[in-house]
């Protein structure tokens, strides 16, 4: 059992239920208790799913047993959320993943990840992919049910050997929660900077992606400047806002204060197991490692 408000930890109130899907939220919200293994989910659980699915019921229940579903089955993902522990210390000084402060015209924030250090020695794909879920789930908290997020992932510095470091099984679980359980509404990733070896990139993800996903893909060579204003982007992009470090080491700092014994609490977040048998399967299977890229 969870000890502390989720998924807004600090913002409910901020957060209302309109008034005309108060109905459908407490009807959603009543069938989420009657699930038996289920964790103790709010009320806010039910608004923010709904509000992801697009007030869509069935879609809803299908994401929120989704999300519990996966978390209880990939611990090595979804585990010790501790951002503290040596491993996500080792991603914060490696990657960046910052949250943009203005929102869109439609309402959308925009968030951005890039590597730090260039050095594939400095990659653990299983651990960025749990540091970026715990980022995630911060925003979420912060923002509430907003209109939608647009990704921006910076291949600036990536190279063949960071292929390499690709580990399937988190990638796997990565692709299936975003795509079936994360409680947002995406509405666009950006890959800028895009490598020569995209394609090559492609060819082992696409298997993953479906096609509502593969839609929201748009590449350039170039930076997120060809579409946003500079009174969206950090000073590394030519824009008007202060540097991706600045704005890194002070969310960083965010989620290692405000957010710790929060994100602790969340690995309470899962269904329970079906049976005592029942064990976690660890995503936690192979890499891209053994793989020769021309």
């Amino acid at each position: 059992m969870t000890m502390l408000p989720h998924p807004f930890y600090k913002k409910s109130s901020d957060f209302p239920v309109p008034e005309d899907k108060v109905k459908v939220v407490d009807e959603f919200h009543k069938w989420i208790k009657d699930q038996e293994r289920f964790p103790n989910y709010s009320r806010e659980h039910a608004h923010l799913f709904l509000h992801a699915c697009i007030w869509d019921m069935p879609a809803a229940k299908k994401a929120i047993q989704k999300y519990g579903s996966i978390r209880l089955n990939s611990p090595d993902v979804f585990g010790d959320r501790d951002p503290m522990l040596p491993e996500m210390q080792f991603v914060y000084e490696n990657a960046y993943m910052i949250s943009l402060p203005k929102l869109t015209p439609e309402g959308y924030r925009l968030l951005v990840y890039r590597l730090r250090h260039t050095d594939p020695s400095k990659v653990n794909f299983g651990e960025a992919t749990k540091a970026f879920c715990m980022f995630n789930d911060v925003q979420i908290s912060e923002d509430g049910p907003i209109n939608g997020y647009v990704v921006i992932f910076d291949m600036k510095g990536v190279r063949l050997g960071h292929l390499a470091k690709v580990q399937f099984g988190p990638l796997r679980t990565f692709m299936n929660y975003i795509q079936e359980a994360h409680p947002v509404r995406l509405k666009k990733i950006y890959i800028v900077h895009t490598a020569s070896f995209i394609n090559q990139i492609m060819a082992l993800v696409r298997p993953l992606i479906k096609s509502e996903l593969l839609g929201l893909l748009k590449f350039t060579t170039n930076g997120p400047s060809e579409f946003f204003g500079p009174e969206y982007l950090p000073e590394d992009y030519g824009g008007e806002l202060k540097s991706i470090e600045e704005f890194h080491v002070e969310q960083r700092k965010f989620i290692e204060t405000e957010y710790r014994d929060w994100l602790i609490d969340t690995n309470n977040l899962r269904d329970a197991p079906k049976d005592k048998k029942a064990g976690y399967l660890s995503s936690k299977i192979t890499s891209f490692k053994s793989l020769e890229i021309d």
